[in-house]
């Protein structure tokens, strides 16, 4: 999977991820939950760890996405950093000499650690482009959807029917290879499909997204979350994409 976050801010830390609900000022969060507490360690892993980073004030006044819901999701965002951390840590006594492809720690804890921190950059990037105003984009943002898709209502609708069909998240990506965008579906945490691609949106249409405000319509969240959109932040992570 791509770096979904650029560059990424490293952080001497020994604290736990927040355990209850952090609110933020309304500038952007920072790039990444990823910390460091050691360049080295045993082996050839460097030791890293994971902290929940805080909601923006924004994205509790939305418009069409309650407060609620917001705060339900952040929980679970908090459970896919509190299991990174965890594996992470069952990791370290793992014994790759005995690594097995039908079972084996390493396989096991490998395998759901690529959910457990997809579950982290996927809602990191979700939450960070949330509490805007919608609209579109500007500049070559909106001259490279338009290229790409055709027009913007065109990428608008080609995002929200891949948001029907998709069991998880939609991501819109930049391909380093083809220099184009476009959007990807997902079932899972960790099914981003394209290598050398960096998602610069992300929508997750798992049921908690929206269930609590809109039952079983999805077509009405992902018109809501389209209205929340914060172009500025999509901007920033098609700039860092296109360095």
């Amino acid at each position: 999977m791509s770096n979904f976050t650029g560059r990424r801010e490293f952080i001497k830390t020994s604290a736990l991820g927040a355990a209850s609900l952090g609110v933020a000022g309304s500038g952007i969060a920072g790039n990444s939950a990823f910390a460091a507490d050691s360049p080295i360690t045993t082996g050839s892993n460097l030791e890293y760890r994971f902290e929940a980073k805080p909601l923006k004030k924004a994205t509790l006044t939305m418009e069409g996405i309650s407060r609620k819901t917001m705060e339900e999701h952040y929980k679970l965002y908090q459970g896919y950093v509190n299991k990174s951390n965890e594996i992470l840590g069952l990791l370290k006594n793992a014994d790759p000499g005995k690594g097995n492809q039908t079972y084996s720690d390493i396989r096991v804890l490998k395998h759901e650690l690529t959910f457990a921190i997809g579950g982290v950059k996927n809602h990191e990037i979700y939450f960070d482009h949330l509490g805007g105003r919608g609209g579109r984009p500007e500049g070559r943002l909106l001259a490279d959807i338009e290229s790409n898709f055709g027009s913007f209502d065109a990428w608008v609708a080609d995002l929200k029917g891949t948001g029907l069909a998709a069991r998880g998240w939609v991501w819109l990506a930049y391909d380093h290879d083809t220099g184009t965008l476009f959007n990807y579906l997902g079932d899972a945490q960790n099914t981003f499909p394209i290598w050398n691609a960096t998602p610069i949106l992300a929508l997750d249409t798992y049921e908690h997204a929206y269930f609590i405000d809109y039952a079983v319509n999805r077509g009405a969240y992902i018109d809501a979350f389209m209205k929340n959109i914060d172009w500025d932040v999509v901007q920033k992570r098609y700039e860092a994409a296109n360095r």
